[in-house]
């Protein structure tokens, strides 16, 4: 890999240019949600001046792992890579190695008990203490850790590292108010906090200058945003607010809760045009006797009247969701409940998970009386009927035209070019087309349907890049 270098200075010396300093390597290693993929951004972000970015924890001097407790797996996950990095650095003693995220904000301490390779931990509201850190454990030799909260919005440079991007994340809150009996977050990130919104602005006019079409807010209940602010303000301001920005031609968030979902945000979604025709909204279970263990401060009635809402202003809208399996007290019953509600929406796709408790929920103190085999049963027939729907979805975009936003190349032809619909398909060109550049809006005819993806024949561009750069 060729070393980035940097210049130090710029004036000469006796007519002679300083030397360039070779920067220190990174490896950022994420696991989890679009808010771990945002905070890792970010951290990159923070690093840059010192720091560039490989591919490997073999080619690091730092490797940060930001680690996600949501699922079980992830945190598994983290004390594997963490079993090799000691490995690692028994050749390499230099190597520094710092775990940030939710299971640092949970696990603090332990995990420096735990393994003698981690040199720092860093909690879900501490990014910008880890240059501090890094410091630190350069100087003193002995682990560090901050996990403190923060009652505000935490200081961190606008902007991302790195070239230009199609479409960029920006965290708008932080935390969560609500209290899912099976959710780990509002001990992990805190009380929800928004983010004021002229700083959001600020990042959004950023990552356009820089060639972003696309932005993607971000929040742990996204259209809760605001409601913490004295007077309230509302997610749909702020959505306004970001769509009468020029050069933001799409605009995704996830993921909104059911119980915030109030008729103006139904209709600004459904109505302006820069806002994508796809909603991601959970529902976690069909049974009401399951949600309202789950305390999920909705119900399957509610829940449809919000989606039948939506289809009934826009029928093409892109509904996908969450799905839990094996809740305790989940009854046979309780999850055909739930293969109904799947069947009434046809989901376009959705995550489904085993039930998995987390330590410190509510969830984790009720008696799991749902076997692994039966949890294993309901979720392979429950991805079983959403494959069916899935294809049955994607199959009613056949011979019709579609819109997509070029992001970059097939994962089969470097040469031939993919992007995603507004409902969040991914749509891959079939011939290649030299004229075609990322960040334009075409439209193409679907001309096959695979298992997640469609096929199309270009047709036109509605949208250039130049178009766009000249817009904003």
């Amino acid at each position: 890999m060729t070393e980035n270098l940097v210049q130090i200075g710029s004036s000469a010396i006796n007519g002679v240019a300083p030397a360039p300093v070779a920067k220190a390597r990174l490896y950022i290693k994420t696991f989890g949600c679009q808010m771990n993929e945002y905070d890792s951004e970010k951290l990159a972000k923070i690093l840059e001046d010192g720091y560039s970015l490989v591919d490997s924890p073999v080619q690091a001097d730092l490797v940060l792992v930001n680690t996600c407790s949501v699922r079980d797996k992830p945190e598994q996950k983290l004390y594997s890579i963490l079993g090799e990095l000691r490995d690692l650095k028994r050749s390499r003693p230099d190597l520094l190695v710092g775990v940030g995220g939710c299971v640092a904000q949970q696990e603090g301490q332990k995990i420096l008990k735990r393994n003698s390779a981690v040199d720092f931990v860093f909690g879900t509201h501490n990014l910008s203490l880890v240059p501090a850190l890094i410091e630190q454990c350069r100087k003193q030799g002995k682990p560090q850790m901050a996990i403190d909260y923060r009652d505000e919005w935490e200081d961190l440079p606008l902007g991302f590292s790195g070239g230009e991007r199609i479409s960029v994340f920006v965290s708008i809150s932080r935390g969560c108010n609500k209290s899912c009996s099976y959710c780990i977050v509002p001990t992990t990130r805190g009380p929800e906090v928004s983010r004021a919104a002229a700083e959001v602005e600020k990042e959004v006019r950023i990552a356009v200058h820089r060639g972003a079409r696309e932005v993607v807010l971000l929040g742990q209940t996204v259209n809760s945003w605001g409601l913490d602010f004295e007077p309230r303000q509302k997610f749909t301001e702020l959505l306004s607010r970001i769509a009468a920005i020029d050069g933001v031609e799409r605009i995704r968030f996830t993921s909104p809760h059911p119980q915030e979902v109030r008729q103006d945000f139904i209709e600004l979604v459904t109505s302006n045009p820069k806002i994508c025709r796809h909603i991601h909204l959970p529902l976690q279970s069909g049974s009401d006797a399951i949600l309202k263990s789950m305390k999920r401060n909705y119900r399957r009635e509610r829940y449809l009247q919000i989606i039948g809402a939506f289809k009934e202003r826009v029928p093409e809208m892109s509904i996908t969701t969450d799905l839990i399996v094996g809740y305790p007290g989940e009854s046979e019953a309780d999850f055909e409940q739930t293969l109904e509600v799947m069947k009434a929406v046809r989901f376009q796709d959705s995550y489904s998970y085993m039930f998995s408790a987390r330590p410190g929920t509510a969830a984790a103190q009720i008696r799991d009386d749902v076997s692994e085999e039966e949890k294993l049963r309901r979720l392979q027939q429950l991805q079983a009927l959403q494959f069916e729907h899935t294809s049955g979805v994607l199959g009613q975009w056949l011979g019709k035209e579609v819109e997509i936003l070029i992001d970059g190349p097939t994962s089969y032809n470097p040469r031939a070019l993919c992007g995603r619909s507004s409902q969040n398909i991914v749509v891959n060109l079939d011939e290649e087309q030299v004229q075609l550049r990322p960040g334009m809006i075409v439209r193409a005819l679907v001309s096959e349907v695979s298992r997640f993806s469609l096929r199309g024949r270009y047709l036109a561009t509605k949208l250039g890049v130049d178009n766009l750069a000249s817009a904003g």
